[in-house]
């Protein structure tokens, strides 16, 4: 499966779209759920995932090691994510479980819910611990790759990360 899936990054590398669709799709759901969390409405996170998406299409080429493709489009979308918060207009507004139609569904593992309490812990967190916190638990990362995503020393990670578990659990108690 390993080697399949670098064969088609190397050949969207070379340009072949089709290949590039098959990564991404590999990918789609967790890229959707960490906007989601991140952002806060299904929305935002579609926009955010699809400004990404094209982002690394345009620059694949560039992408040094096919084995870092997850964590390079994690990077691209953490990186956009960021961006839309900044925007004034852009307000950080949980989603609520109404949001989700089926349309969101395929998205989303059984064990999905997000409870208001979950909603107003992650909501207290800032930017960093929460993006962190997300790549963990969503995206899987390892303390050493999400360092490299944020760029940030791994210690740090491990540190905020484990700061911030701290406090959800004191805040979800």
């Amino acid at each position: 499966m390993k080697n399949d899936l670098h064969k088609l990054i190397r050949d969207a590398q070379s340009g072949n779209s089709k290949a590039f669709a098959a990564v991404y799709s590999f990918y789609a759901s967790d890229l959707y759920r960490f906007a989601l969390y991140y952002l806060g409405n299904s929305a935002d996170a579609e926009d955010s995932v699809q400004e990404a998406v094209l982002i690394a299409f345009r620059s694949i080429a560039k992408l040094k090691k096919p084995s870092s493709f997850k964590s390079w489009m994690f990077k691209i979308l953490s990186n956009v994510c960021k961006a839309r918060l900044k925007n004034p207009a852009d307000k950080l507004c949980l989603v609520t479980l109404d949001e989700i139609n089926e349309s969101d569904a395929e998205y989303y593992t059984e064990d999905f819910t997000l409870s208001s309490d979950l909603k107003a812990a992650l909501d207290s967190l800032d930017a960093d611990e929460r993006q962190i916190v997300l790549l963990s638990v969503i995206g899987r990362y390892k303390s050493n790759e999400i360092a490299e995503i944020l760029d940030m020393k791994s210690g740090t990670v491990r540190s905020k990360l484990s700061r911030s578990l701290d406090k959800l659990r004191d805040i979800l108690q």
